[in-house]
């Protein structure tokens, strides 16, 4: 894909962390963001925080309500929580034919402060995606990245991306879109039934986090 192909990208959910993590990222890359949310106040606050920190050549982030994202970029990325998708994705139109939807939820709860993973009836958070938006081509990504680390930019990254999806054009696409922030290599995991997977190793590093005061990330060998 080329460089015009992800010019532009939205972020549905954007003033969460990973949100704003990777809009601050995408941005430094030179990839112009609509930040999007729910109440577009609060997206604007959220712009006004990440412009302090940007660089001063980097790519515009512009606030916008989550429709208004949706409707400006052909490639859209979910930073919505798992037990929020359901309900957000209903408002939404034009997440159909031609759009590439990236899933990043992790169906997960806290059971006495550990991190468990919890299983949908779709098999995973990106296979529910797909049944609500079953024309939009689904890639699932972007699990395994703090959101702490992307949002401090002078933080180096050095790990894996994996990304899940049926359909290939799409999955180049949102690798070259990863490949853009420094420090993470998209790493192609197969189809998109194998997100469960995926998704499940979230918890874990928490867990990891947790045992050993750290911020994990993951690195697949021998490729």
């Amino acid at each position: 894909m080329s460089a015009d192909g992800f010019a532009t990208v939205a972020l549905v959910g954007g003033t969460g962390p990973l949100g704003r993590g990777l809009a601050a990222r995408w941005a430094a890359a030179g990839v112009r963001v609509w930040l999007g949310s729910r109440d577009p106040v609060r997206a604007e606050e959220s712009v006004a925080k990440l412009r302090s920190s940007l660089p001063a050549d980097a790519a515009p982030i512009t606030p916008a309500g989550n429709q208004q994202a949706v409707d400006l970029a052909q490639l859209v990325v979910l930073a919505i929580p798992y037990e929020a998708l359901e309900a957000q994705l209903s408002g939404l139109t034009g997440l159909g034919a031609g759009r590439v939807v990236v899933s990043t939820a992790v169906p997960m709860e806290f059971r006495g402060g550990v991190p468990v993973a919890i299983h949908p009836e779709a098999g995973s958070a990106a296979q529910m995606v797909r049944s609500l938006c079953p024309e939009a081509s689904v890639v699932a990504a972007l699990h395994t990245v703090a959101a702490s680390q992307l949002l401090h930019l002078d933080r180096r990254l050095d790990e894996d991306v994996l990304l899940c999806g049926d359909d290939p054009s799409a999955a180049e696409q949102v690798a070259e879109l990863v490949a853009r922030i420094q420090g993470l290599r998209p790493v192609a995991a197969g189809a998109l039934a194998n997100a469960a997977a995926c998704e499940g190793i979230t918890p874990l590093l928490l867990t990891l986090n947790r045992l050993h005061r750290a911020t994990t990330g993951i690195r697949i060998t021998g490729i």
